[in-house]
Order: C-alpha cells, then sequence, then structure tokens
C-alpha cells in the first residue's frame, strides 16, 4: 500500500514522499526536501524536490532514518498539490451536511 509520509534522516533532512515499505526501509516516489524559510509572517515551510537529477523511485534505507511520521493534512495537500495528483483531501468538517 502507497502512503505519504515524512521522515527525519539521521543526517538532518527531512523529506515527504510517497511510499512503500520494503525489506530494507522504503521505497520513494517523488520525495521531497522539507526546508524551514523565514517569511514576512514568521516560518513557513517550502517543499523542494529531493535528489531532482534521478529517474524513478528512490530507496531509503532504515539505518538512515531517525524517525518518520504521517503528515498532517495540509501538508498531504500541498505535496499533492506539488508533486503528487493535485487533488487535495478535504478534512471531515468540510463534508459534514451534505
Amino acid at each position: 500500500m502507497t502512503e505519504i509520509k515524512v521522515f527525519k534522516l539521521i543526517s538532518g533532512e527531512e523529506l515527504i514522499g510517497k511510499v512503500e515499505v520494503t525489506g530494507m526501509g522504503y521505497t520513494i516516489e517523488a520525495p521531497a526536501t522539507i526546508l524551514m524559510q523565514q517569511t514576512k509572517d514568521g516560518v513557513g515551510l517550502a517543499l523542494m524536490p529531493y535528489m531532482p537529477y534521478t529517474e524513478g523511485k528512490v530507496i531509503l534505507f532504515s539505518q538512515c532514518i531517525a524517525t518518520e511520521g504521517t503528515p498532517s493534512t495540509k501538508m498531504v495537500n500541498e505535496y499533492n498539490r506539488l508533486f503528487g495528483s493535485g487533488i487535495e483531501i478535504a478534512p471531515a468538517s468540510a463534508l459534514v451536511g451534505l
């Protein structure tokens, strides 16, 4: 099953991407680096392609991962807008009364 996950690597980099679990770790489709940046309103996040010079999926070995997690819906929506299908996930509250 493919799902979107966030990883913090032991190098300090943070990644987001569509992942599949493998015997060695994960295979990531369309990986992106998560960068924190200063904006006029405070601190914001930016996404940029991770290893954009490669073709196909990237293998992320388990021993390189410090931690992993499930991204917020807003983060998934932004990732999908930039790197995925462009489909956004509506929060359950938006569906009340339909």
